[in-house]
């Protein structure tokens, strides 16, 4: 069965985020397509697609008589974590007025398994990651806010920051989340969450900037 344009477009975009927010790929770095179709023994179309993705994320941009190179991504993730904490604090702080047994219960039991993940399991990681803030903005009843979070989502796939060091130290952060909001305490469960954003900005920001600094590869180039 051939996998279809979609398909390899979706994997190539996800390698070269990788890369990029690892700093195997430097900011600055221009990315040829035919380089990289040859890198994946693909034709030039999905790559072309791949690079088009994540231009509209903000990691990639076009330039005349130059081409694809990589953007200075970090300001722009700074305000993406900033937008987050302003829509999830309050879908947290709504969502907790309505909070069940069995809401309660699920999100005891997926933080335990984000504090619990073998560090080298990262898909693991990134699905208990999702699915705790899922869980946790689940009872807000405002879909039209839900709406706007999973656009942001969408628009900046942030679960990718998860394969960085610094994000294997915030794993405990989300414990004082939970205690709070199964406590029933609104205010101080969005509190945390947004003490949680915070962490993020400063520990991956400066990740971030390191990678970017220290990368050593230029598949790109």
């Amino acid at each position: 069965m051939t996998i279809s344009y979609v398909g390899k477009r979706d994997a190539i975009a996800q390698q070269l985020r990788a890369e990029i927010v690892q700093g195997r790929i430097r900011i600055g770095d221009r990315l040829r397509q035919d380089e990289i179709a040859r890198r994946y023994g693909v034709s030039p179309t999905p790559v072309r697609e791949a690079l088009r993705v994540l231009e509209t994320q903000g990691f990639v941009t076009h330039e005349p008589h130059r081409g694809v190179t990589v953007a200075d991504f970090v300001g722009s993730f700074e305000q993406v974590y900033r937008l987050r904490e302003a829509l999830e604090c309050l879908a947290t702080e709504l969502a907790v007025h309505n909070m069940t047994r069995e809401r309660a219960a699920d999100l005891a039991a997926v933080v335990d398994r984000i504090e619990g993940t073998d560090a080298s399991d990262a898909e693991a990681r990134h699905a208990a990651h999702i699915e705790f803030h899922r869980l946790l903005y689940a009872g807000c009843d405002f879909p039209a806010l839900l709406d706007l979070i999973q656009i942001v989502w969408s628009r900046f796939p942030w679960d990718e920051f998860l394969v960085l060091p610094a994000g294997l130290a915030l794993r405990a952060d989300h414990r004082p989340v939970v205690d709070r909001a199964v406590a029933g305490d609104a205010v101080g469960a969005a509190t945390a969450l947004r003490d949680h954003f915070r962490s993020v900005r400063e520990r991956l920001g400066s990740a971030l900037k390191a990678g970017s600094a220290a990368g050593d590869g230029h598949p790109g180039r």
